[in-house]
This record gives structure tokens, C-alpha cells and sequence, in this order.
């Protein structure tokens, strides 16, 4: 049949589809097509939508019968499909019934208008795209949930919608039976993804794992995702084929886990690398440094001016947005915001300006709650943090693009605000490690990415390993050349850097 008229690409693109289709039949027959096993295949789509993945699927099953059977046949306890929209399912009815017409056959698709996270029957093999929603946005879908056996059972907070049909494809699969989902590739290392990670290592193995660094979806061209394959099997450790962007390799099971349960998908070069830094470093990032969020205001246009007010002067601090970060050093600040935290008393005039945002304002959760006055910051932070030495860090950057700031710096929360735990502590020993090609490298693999861009947030920054020496003369040798780094950046400089700190980690 021809794609243009099922309109495959609504949800998963066409070649996706089929391709995700190949790969869960091919782990269900594994070369035996009898018809034994094509009678006693059991296939389902928890979200099945309008059928983007249940189609090409009933098409390829038709073809199998007529080479295994020697004539096109179709059994209607071949596939099941879910989904709680019901104009999709009637669509995808009536798209069934052109197919099974198309090969002068007779028949349907078991398709239910239901929630697929609600289903007790057993599978052999089990496709999907699940629907991706955060919960922020969606508290009444994962109420839903949330209140079931199920739900309690896998909840996890800040966890994606999409984390609850992989966990229930583990407990409706038959023992041996496998899954092909296509989902974003961000709960591989998600601090949210830790019971579903747990689940999927306890319950069995990974096949196939393909990851992609941008969105197989020209729709959402924000996401970034992953196609993987897992069966439901007692094997104590089995291999998984990677196959990332720029390299294919294979690895046991186990070793894709690290020991915080997140799976790291990283040849055995690099794993080599990752252990000798583990060995190597001391101490890490979070034993030393404090990392803080910065501003949220609640209300930008109340707070933030893009031009000083000498109206304004006692209030105003200088504003700096992430893009103002480079490398050591940093942009001047094109705003300025009213600072206003617990601290601080109005005058008439501020009082009178921000009255015109009142209504906002008094709106935001804290002031309902009577944990801040009304005009004031939504969360101001410890003023500290802004004006003491401090390295900058951009919560996105597609590099290792860390500053350092020891006047006022006063930043939204999409910067990182990092100072050392104690005074002895070589604020530009840690800036010139995190600068580091050594850290981008161990960054690469063990932090958190979305798409191309690196996101360095506050756990897998304190997770990160660092070696601090005992000799001073070693602190001073890299601190010298990070002040050098931040009057004037050069490459000769930075290559002196890189190059200290891969002999560390060459040892």
C-alpha cells in the first residue's frame, strides 16, 4: 500500500514505522517463520493513535502468511491496539478495513478505546511511540495513574508520562517477550528515570539501543530521541548493539549501567577512560564547590529593565542573561533588575511602579502561601551568591564554557552560580579543570545532553570527578594560567591547560 494514503507521518514517520515494525518481528521469529509462531504472535500498540505503527505491521504479518502459507491470510488475535482517543481509533478502523480489502481479506483489528496503562492482557511482543508529557502541565492525566497499583508502583517525580507504558510493556510482556519503543533519549540518565532504569535491568536485556542527536519528528524539532529494543528474559547478561551518531560497538548489559543506576552508552575506550579517571581523581566536584541556582522573578517585566533607572538606583543590580557567559570571562550586562528579597523596604516610588503589576504578582504561588510579600522576587536567593567569587555556568551550552565573576553577577535560573565550600579551596584551580578538554571528555558520557547541547545542571556537575592536588606549587602553576585565561583568552594558553590535566589523567 502507499504511504500517502494511510498518512503514516500524523505521529511516526513512515520509514520510522516500518523500521520499528522489522525490529520487533525480527525479535519475535528469530529466523523460525513457521506458522506455529506466526499463529501464536501477540502483538500490541498501548497508544496506538491512528495507527502509524499498527499498519505497516498488519501489512508485513499479511505477507508473512503468504510466505509461510502460501496464500494471504490474517488472524485477528494478531494485533491490539489502545488508545483513550476515540476519532483516532475509529480512523485507524477504517484504514484497517482498505488493507484487509486491498488483500481480499476479511476481518478486524482488535482496537479499544481505553487507557493502555489500565491493560492486564499478556504479549509476546509489544511496539510503541508513546505520548510524551510532563507532568507539570498534565496533573490530571497523572492522576490517573498516580492513584493505581501501577502508578504507586513507578511514580517517580519530574518522570515523563512515556516512563509509565515502557514500565507496563515489562509486566505485560510473556516471559521471552520483547518491545520496540521510540521515545526522547533524556531519561537514559534522568535523575527521574531511576526506578524505570531499575525495572528494565532487573527484568531483562536490551537488544538494541540507536540514539539520535536530533528529533526524528519535524513537528518537534526540540526533541531529541532514541528507537530501543528490550526482552523480558532471566539471562543474567546479555549484549546490546549501540549504535550512536558517530560510532557502533557492542557491550554486555551490565556494562551500561554506572553505579548511580544510569545507562551510559560509551565504547570500551572510553569506559577504560572513565575508570582511570574514577581512580585518579580525589574528590568530586560537589566535596568542594557549592552550586546554586540563580533568580527566579515570577514576573520579568516588573523586576527587569533593559536600561538603568536612577529612579531606581538603591534597588537595581546588574542583570546578566546565560548568553553573557564565555570562556573565563564575560559580556558587560544589558539589564538590570530590581532586587527585592526579605532585606528590603520600599520607597513611594517603587511601590507606586510596581502596583501596576499587582495583580501578577500577587498571583504567584509563594505569595498565596505567605512565604514572601507581593513585590517581592519570586525566589531571590542568598545575595551572597551573586557577589562573592563565583564561577559562572550556562545551564545549556553545546561546550564546556565555564567564567569566573568576583564583583556583582546577578543572574535568572538558567545560570548556575558555583563557590567553594571552604576558603583553601583554589576557586581557579576549578575553573581551569572545568575548562578542561578532560572534563568535557568525562562530560560527554556521563552528564546529561539534550540534543547537541550540553546540559550542565546541578547533580551531574557535583557528580563529576576531579583530581585536586596536594601540591601548591601545581594549584598555583594552573591557577596563573587561568588568570592569564580570563585578561585575555588564547589558545596556547588553554592547549597548556588541557595539557596538565590529560597527564593527570594518563597516569
Amino acid at each position: 500500500m502507499v504511504e500517502k494514503r494511510y498518512n503514516y507521518k500524523v505521529y511516526t514517520p513512515s520509514e520510522i514505522a516500518k523500521s520499528i515494525v522489522k525490529k520487533g518481528l525480527d525479535l519475535y521469529f528469530q529466523g523460525e517463520f513457521t506458522k506455529e509462531k506466526l499463529d501464536n504472535l501477540k502483538v500490541c500498540d498501548l497508544s496506538c493513535g491512528n495507527g502509524n505503527l499498527l499498519l505497516p505491521l498488519l501489512e508485513e504479518l499479511i505477507h508473512f502468511s503468504k510466505k509461510i502459507m502460501g496464500k494471504y491470510s490474517y488472524n485477528h488475535q494478531w494485533i491490539t491496539g489502545y488508545d483513550i482517543n476515540k476519532e483516532a481509533i475509529n480512523l485507524t478502523k477504517l484504514k484497517i478495513k482498505e488493507v484487509l480489502k486491498y488483500y481480499n481479506l476479511d476481518g478486524e483489528i482488535n482496537l479499544i478505546v481505553g487507557n493502555g496503562l489500565l491493560v492486564e492482557e499478556k504479549f509476546n511482543l509489544i511496539l510503541g511511540n508513546p505520548p510524551y508529557l510532563g507532568e507539570k502541565n498534565n496533573k490530571e492525566v497523572f492522576q490517573k495513574i498516580k492513584i493505581t497499583d501501577f502508578g504507586m508502583k513507578y511514580y517517580e517525580g519530574k518522570m515523563d508520562y512515556f516512563y509509565f507504558f515502557i514500565e507496563k510493556a515489562v509486566e505485560l510482556l510473556e516471559e521471552g517477550g520483547s518491545f520496540v519503543y521510540l521515545t526522547t533519549n533524556y531519561w537514559l540518565k534522568a535523575d527521574s528515570g531511576k526506578k524505570l532504569r531499575s525495572t528494565l535491568k532487573e527484568n531483562g536485556n536490551f537488544k538494541e539501543i540507536i540514539f539520535y542527536d536530533n528529533s526524528l519528528f519535524t513537528k518537534a524539532k526540540g526533541q531529541h530521541n532514541i528507537i530501543f529494543s528490550w526482552r523480558k528474559e532471566n539471562c543474567v547478561d546479555d549484549k546490546i548493539e549501540i549504535k550512536l551518531p558517530d560510532k557502533e560497538f557492542t557491550l554486555h548489559n551490565k556494562e551500561i549501567y554506572d553505579e548511580n543506576l544510569k545507562i551510559i552508552l560509551a565504547d570500551n575506550e572510553t569506559r577504560e577512560y572513565n575508570k582511570r579517571v574514577l581512580e585518579i581523581s580525589n574528590y568530586k566536584l560537589g566535596d568542594l564547590v557549592n552550586i546554586n541556582q540563580g533568580i527566579v522573578s515570577g514576573c520579568d517585566k516588573a523586576f527587569v529593565f533593559d536600561k538603568y533607572r536612577e529612579k531606581f538606583k538603591d534597588y537595581l543590580k546588574p542583570f546578566y542573561k546565560n548568553k553573557d557567559i564565555g570562556k573565563y570571562s564575560n559580556e558587560k550586562n544589558s539589564f538590570w533588575i530590581l532586587y527585592l528579597d526579605k532585606d528590603i523596604k520600599l520607597n513611594k516610588d517603587l511601590e507606586e511602579y510596581l502596583e501596576e503589576y499587582y495583580d501578577e504578582l500577587s498571583k504567584r504561588r509563594e505569595v498565596i502561601k505567605g512565604q514572601i510579600e507581593w513585590w517581592q522576587l519570586q525566589w531571590s536567593r542568598d545575595r551572597k551568591i551573586f557577589s562573592e567569587p563565583k564561577i559562572l555556568v550556562r545551564q545549556r551550552c553545546k561546550t564546556n564554557q565555564f567564567s569566573y565573576d568576583e564583583g556583582e553577577f546577578f543572574g535568572s535560573a538558567d545560570i548556575y552560580f558555583i563557590t567553594t565550600k571552604r576558603e583553601n579551596i583554589n576557586i581557579f584551580y576549578i575553573l581551569g579543570f572545568m575548562n578542561s578538554t578532560s572534563f568535557l571528555q568525562w562530560f560527554k558520557y556521563n552528564g546529561k545532553t539534550k540534543g547537541k547541547n550540553y546540559e550542565f545542571y546541578s547533580t551531574p556537575l557535583k557528580e563529576t570527578p576531579i583530581y585536586y592536588p596536594e601540591k601548591e606549587e601545581d594549584i598555583v602553576y594552573i591557577e596563573n594560567l587561568v588568570k592569564k585565561q580570563i585578561e585575555k583568552y588564547t589558545d596556547e594558553i588553554q592547549g597548556k591547560i588541557d595539557d596538565y590535566f590529560i597527564n593527570i589523567f594518563s597516569r
